[in-house]
């Protein structure tokens, strides 16, 4: 597990390089690999791989969706991928958080979400 983590790290870093403008969630949670297709990664509502503004903003529009109260139109693992400050709902609050994570993995520091929503929020 230690060479998949150095050659992830290697990867990751080689793209902030090459200057990636999204760098994929699976290198930023190295420790926590997408192993099945219904495998949850907190933030990546879209389901790419990675965690951006297009996730913050289905977020919102779902958002806008379940509060006039029609079904939701996500899947049961988006709506958990969606709602990263693990408060039970998805709301504008983690389309924020979202935002303001991906703003900060863009400077090139890769902490996993999970860590970052317990040291910010």
């Amino acid at each position: 597990m230690k060479g998949i983590r150095k050659i992830m790290t290697i990867v990751a870093s080689a793209a902030v390089c090459a200057g990636a403008s999204e760098i994929p969630a699976h290198f930023i949670n190295s420790d926590k690999l997408i192993s099945a297709p219904d495998s949850i990664l907190l933030g990546d509502v879209m389901v790419d791989g990675t965690v951006n503004a297009s996730d913050a903003s289905l977020i919102l529009s779902e958002y806008s969706v379940i509060s006039t109260g029609k079904p939701p139109t996500i899947t049961e693992n988006q709506a958990k991928a969606a709602d990263v400050n693990n408060d039970g709902k998805y709301d504008s609050i983690d389309a924020t958080i979202v935002l303001a994570y991906y703003s900060r993995i863009s400077t090139g520091e890769y902490i996993s979400m999970e860590e970052y929503v317990k040291d910010e929020f």
